[in-house]
């Protein structure tokens, strides 16, 4: 029997420059947990995934940059990359310890850590709160 390919979810692009993740890569990087209510959830809800900081090091998107983030349904957010460095923001993979689907605003969700810090409860962050997120483009 064949193996299937392991499908890529989010690719990184920086320049020339990309660099895809499957699910299981980005769950085998060091993870991070950030549990926070925000607009589109009812309670305090763990989630948890890789840095978003740790993905752009590794694309050599520094904290300078603009990032296009690009959902599976092409809605698209421009947020400053000085945001992965100055708080904890993730890319999440799991919420409350499971996998996301597509209908459950997953496979990949960029969550900020809103209860962390009260300006973060602005207008301005929500839309940076990628859901179903596929493509991070420096811009």
């Amino acid at each position: 029997p064949t193996v299937g390919v392991a499908q890529e979810i989010l690719s990184v692009t920086n320049g020339d420059d990309t660099v895809t993740y499957t699910l299981d890569e980005l769950l085998a990087l060091p993870q991070e947990i950030v549990v926070t209510t925000n607009d589109y959830v009812d309670e305090v809800t763990t989630f948890q995934g890789p840095s978003l900081r740790s993905v752009l090091e590794a694309a050599d998107i520094g904290q300078d940059g603009r990032l296009k983030m690009i959902a599976i349904n092409d809605f698209a957010s421009s947020a400053p990359a000085a945001d992965a460095y100055k708080y904890n923001v993730i890319l999440a993979v799991l919420r409350d310890g499971e996998e996301m689907s597509i209908r459950d605003k997953g496979p990949i969700w960029v969550i900020y850590p809103m209860d962390d810090h009260a300006e973060l409860r602005d207008d301005m962050y929500n839309g940076r709160l990628v859901w179903q997120l596929k493509s991070i483009t420096a811009e």
